[in-house]
């Protein structure tokens, strides 16, 4: 049933109306051989693909796009949430944290460290809502390259009842993506970057909301 969702998702990139907020932290990173990790809030997972193409349509000419990978489980979900990711130019990498988890991580620093972008959702798969695990922060210190909290929000769209309120956006939305201040996790501890990154996070998700009212 992998068609389903990814159609539903193709009509929604196709007609949803895009604004873009803070493209300029993300710009002057791609122009840099280097990587980046990218987070949001599982909330923000239907929406982020759609995001994600935006910002490319939008780059200016010559820019290489750099190539996103993102960890997902390997479990049947994670497959089929993979063949999806596909379709809006993002490479899923299969792993867990009881599961292929030490070969998925060595996979993402392997392609920070060549200029690829690691996605990341550092309150998922199961949550708590909105709170940061360290495993973003502690691959970007590994790396030696900065975390960019992200968001999106869209109107109309429908929050379903899920554990970490998950946001569906409907077709011919309005939707307002926002990039924070990169983070660089140099210094201090794990949990303490990892504060600071829900913090961002959390500020990022209600510009979003935020803007797409306004």
């Amino acid at each position: 049933m992998t068609w389903l969702p990814s159609c539903y998702l193709t009509l929604c990139q196709r007609t949803i109306r895009w604004e873009l907020r803070g493209t300029e932290h993300l710009r002057e990173l791609t122009d840099r051989e280097q990587g980046f990790v990218l987070a949001f809030w599982h909330e923000c997972l239907p929406l982020m693909p759609l995001a994600w193409s935006a910002f490319w349509q939008s780059a200016q000419a010559g820019v290489p796009r750099k190539q996103g990978l993102v960890l997902v489980s390997r479990s049947r979900d994670g497959g089929m949430i993979g063949r999806m990711l596909q379709r809006f130019g993002l490479c899923a990498v299969a792993g867990s944290s009881s599961r292929g988890g030490t070969v998925a991580a060595r996979r993402l620093l392997d392609g920070l460290r060549q200029g690829s972008i690691a996605v990341v959702v550092p309150d998922g798969p199961r949550g708590p809502r909105r709170r940061v695990s360290e495993g973003a922060v502690r691959l970007a210190a590994m790396a030696g390259v900065p975390v960019v909290p992200c968001a999106a929000h869209a109107l109309p769209m429908h929050r379903i009842g899920t554990w970490d309120r998950m946001l569906i956006p409907l077709p011919f939305a309005r939707g307002v993506a926002v990039a924070g201040r990169p983070i660089l996790p140099d210094g201090g501890t794990a949990a303490f970057h990892a504060a600071v990154l829900q913090d961002a996070l959390d500020m990022a998700a209600d510009r979003a909301a935020e803007a797409v009212c306004a």
